[in-house]
C-alpha cells in the first residue's frame, strides 16, 4: 500500500470520529437520538480509546506495509544491484575469455611461425649440410684430378727437361762452332771497319774545315750585313730622340721584336740607364721609327727577328 492511501485512510476515520461526535451527546452513557417516528436508530457512544487503537492499529498497518514496501523495493534494488554486477562480471568474464582467446590465438600463430620458420631453418641447414657433401665430395675429386693433372705435368715436365738438356748439349756444341765462326768474321769485320773509318776520318776532318771555313766566312758576312741595319735604326733612333739635360752620357739596352717589314711587335727594357725618363723617351723614339729597315732576305731577317739593341743617343 502507498502512503498516499495510507493517509487517505487515516482521514476517513479522523472524518468519521468528528461526524459521530456532533451527531450524538455523550456522557459516558448511552444516548438516543432523534429520529423520525415511525423509525427509531439506537446507538452506542464511541469509545475513543477504542479509536485511538484502531486508529494506532491502522497506522502500525500502514507502518508495517511502507516497511514491508521499502523492504521489498530495497530487496529489489539490492538484487538489481546484484544482477548489475554479475552482469558486469559475466561481461568482464567474457572481455577476459576473449583477451585469453585473443593472446592464445597470437600465441597459436606464434608457435606457428616458430615452427614454420623451425622447419625452413631445419630445410635449409639440411640443404647446406646436403650442398657441403656436394663440394666436399667435388672437392675431392677436383683434388684427385689436380694430383693426376700435375703427376702428368711433372712426368711430362721431366721429359721435357730431359729433351732440353740433349738441345741444349747439340745447341751448345753448335754454339761453340758458330761462335768460332762468328769471331773469326767479326775480326775480319772490325779490321775492315777501322780501315773504314779511318777513311772516312780524314774526309770528315776536311769537310769540316771547308765547312767552318764557309760557315766562319758566311758568319762574317752577315755579321757584317747585319751591323749596316743595325747602324741605321740607330741612326733613324737617334733623329727622334731628344737630349734633355743630364742625359749625356747615358745608354739603355732594349729587347727589340720585330715582323717582316720591319714593325716593331714589342720593346723590352733589358738594361736599364738608372733614368727612368730616359728609357721611357728612347722606347718612345724606337716606336716612332718603325717601320725599321730590315734585310728582306728571310734567313737574315730571322736573325734580326728579335735582338738586343743597344741605344746610345748622339748629339
Amino acid at each position: 500500500m502507498s502512503r498516499k492511501a495510507i493517509v487517505l485512510s487515516v482521514l476517513l476515520h479522523v472524518l468519521l470520529v468528528v461526524l459521530l461526535l456532533f451527531g450524538v451527546e455523550f456522557k459516558g452513557r448511552e444516548v438516543q437520538l432523534a429520529a423520525p417516528a415511525s423509525t427509531v436508530v439506537q446507538a452506542k457512544a464511541i469509545d475513543p480509546t477504542a479509536l485511538a487503537r484502531e486508529i494506532k492499529s491502522l497506522k502500525a498497518r500502514d507502518d508495517a506495509a511502507r516497511a514491508d514496501q521499502e523492504k521489498k523495493a530495497k530487496d529489489a534494488e539490492r538484487k538489481a544491484h546484484e544482477a548489475e554486477q554479475r552482469r558486469h562480471e559475466e561481461e568482464q568474464k567474457i572481455s577476459e575469455l576473449k583477451e585469453q582467446k585473443e593472446q592464445l590465438k597470437q600465441e597459436q600463430e606464434q608457435e606457428r611461425k616458430r615452427l614454420t620458420e623451425a622447419k625452413k631453418t631445419a630445410a635449409e641447414e639440411l640443404h647446406q649440410a646436403d650442398e657441403k657433401r656436394k663440394l666436399e665430395t667435388q672437392r675431392q675429386a677436383e683434388d684427385k684430378k689436380k694430383q693426376d693433372d700435375q703427376r702428368k705435368v711433372d712426368d711430362k715436365k721431366k721429359q721435357d727437361e730431359q729433351h732440353k738438356a740433349d738441345d741444349k748439349k747439340k745447341q751448345d756444341e753448335k754454339k761453340k762452332q758458330d761462335d768460332d765462326a762468328r769471331k773469326k768474321k767479326e775480326e775480319a769485320d772490325r779490321k775492315e771497319a777501322e780501315r773504314k773509318r779511318a777513311e772516312q776520318a780524314v774526309q770528315d776532318e776536311i769537310a769540316a774545315e771547308e765547312a767552318a771555313t764557309a760557315a766562319a766566312a758566311q758568319a762574317s758576312a752577315d755579321l757584317s750585313e747585319l751591323g749596316k741595319y743595325t747602324e741605321a735604326i740607330r741612326n733613324r733612333v737617334n733623329q727622334l730622340f731628344n737630349i734633355l739635360p743630364g742625359m749625356e752620357g747615358l745608354s739603355c739596352t732594349m729587347r727589340i721584336t720585330l715582323v717582316p717589314g720591319g714593325e716593331v711587335a714589342g720593346v723590352e727594357i733589358v738594361k736599364s740607364s738608372g733614368n727612368a725618363t730616359f728609357d721611357r723617351q728612347a722606347e718612345s723614339a724606337l716606336r716612332k721609327a718603325a717601320p725599321l729597315p730590315v734585310p728582306t732576305e728571310p734567313r737574315l731577317f730571322e736573325k734580326m727577328r728579335r735582338f738586343n739593341f743597344v741605344f746610345r743617343p748622339q748629339s
